[in-house]
């Protein structure tokens, strides 16, 4: 994995990912994987606020995939030289209750 990806696992049913359609999202199995449209050697940082960027206006959709069990989980490569999260990056990740997982799990 080369790029900074939001995964939704845990969805109910296939039709739970599609009613109502998240931006530049695809369906990888029983999964909705949104990647980041940034190049791979931008900053975490960036990718994370991009991400929200495209979410922040779909809180009440993504709220109510998990109050019915959907989890959410940034997958990140891990790059050597440091990694730096700054608020506006966390913003999403706390808002939602997203994981953040960086390097093969």
């Amino acid at each position: 994995m080369k790029k900074v990806a939001l995964r939704i696992s845990g969805l109910p049913n296939a039709a739970a990912a599609f009613r109502k359609r998240l931006p530049f999202s695809v369906a990888e199995g029983q999964q909705l994987v949104l990647e980041s449209a940034l190049p791979p050697d931008a900053p975490l940082n960036d990718h994370l606020v991009w991400i929200w960027g495209l979410l922040k206006l779909e809180r009440r959709h993504l709220k109510s995939l998990q109050s019915e069990g959907a989890t959410f989980t940034i997958v990140a490569p891990f790059r050597s030289g440091g990694i730096e999260i700054k608020p506006n990056g966390a913003e999403f990740l706390h808002l939602l209750g997203v994981t953040l997982t960086i390097g093969a799990k």
